[in-house]
Order: C-alpha cells, then structure tokens, then sequence
C-alpha cells in the first residue's frame, strides 16, 4: 500500500464514518445505550488511541505514520464524543496503556517512537475488534450493537492500514 492508497482510503473512510456517526448522533444523544461494559471497554481503548494519536500527530517522523495519527485522532474523537454524550462515563486509564502513553511522550521523534506507536495500535485495534464483534455477536438489539456493527469494518480497515504501514517501515 502506498502513501497515495493510503490517503485514498482515509478519505473513503474518514467520510463514510463522519456520515455514519453524523447520522446516528441525534439518535445516540436520546439512547440510554451505556449502562453495559460495552461502552467502558471500547473508551477505554478509544480514549487510549486518541490520546497516543494525538502525540504521534505531533511526533511521527514517517509520512505514512503522521497520516495514519491524525486519521486515527479524528476517528477515536468522534467515536469517545459519541459514546461520553450519550452518557458514558470516562473510564480509568489501566496501568499498562498509562505506561505506554509516558513512554512515547519520553521518546524522542524517530523510528522508535513510530514502531511503538504502531505496535500500540495494531495491539488497540485487535482487541477493539474483538469486543465490537463479541457485542455483534451476542445478538442484542440496541444502539450498542448497531455501534459494534458499523465499527467493526473500519476497524478492520484500520488493521490493514497498519500492516501496511508497518511493512513500509521495514523496508
């Protein structure tokens, strides 16, 4: 995937979701969707990604890498504005992603920092997909689950984003 493709499909997938959660919005603010774990467990990791996007915005040395943060940033924004209006409370940071966060704010810009970043991610993702598929899957009906189903596809363009990204920087 090249630097072109990959500004081509943030286009793509930055509009469709801005529309998909646009649209959804009115909706969402008059939901009481948010008393599950559902909602926790995906800020949890949102809020994360934003948080680091933000940073690696900011940070990233390879093109592909800033492209992919500020994409990132402007998605885990929306998808954590969505969720926190419609009543969601701001869960607490594990240790762990707390760790990571002060870790790439220590570092220096360059290949380190973008390899963490997108291992972080990669790592993010993979367990953000997890959870909206788990929610799809157990058939409920509800806001929630119409989120989960409308996440699970750009998550897993996400993926292939990151793959590509990480296979730029090893060559």
């Amino acid at each position: 995937m090249t630097t072109t493709d990959l500004n081509r499909r943030r286009v793509l997938i930055g509009g469709a979701m801005a529309a998909a959660f646009t649209g959804l919005a009115p909706v969402i603010a008059n939901a009481n969707i948010v008393t599950s774990d559902y909602a926790d467990k995906t800020l949890t990791i949102g809020l994360f990604s934003g948080d680091i996007s933000t940073l690696a915005s900011k940070k990233a040395v390879h093109p592909m890498v800033q492209q992919f943060a500020r994409l990132e940033e402007g998605e885990a924004t929306a998808v954590g504005g969505l969720l926190l209006g419609a009543g969601a409370a701001k869960p607490e940071r594990p240790k762990e992603f707390a760790h990571t966060l002060a870790e790439l704010k220590k570092m220096d810009p360059g290949t380190k920092f973008d390899l963490l970043y997108v291992k972080s991610e990669i790592d993010g993702h993979e367990a953000l997909l997890k959870i909206q598929k788990q929610r799809v899957k157990e058939g409920k009906t509800g806001m929630d689950t119409t989120i989960a189903t409308i996440l699970v596809p750009f998550i897993e363009s996400h993926l292939v984003m990151l793959q590509a990204v990480r296979n730029s920087m090893a060559t």
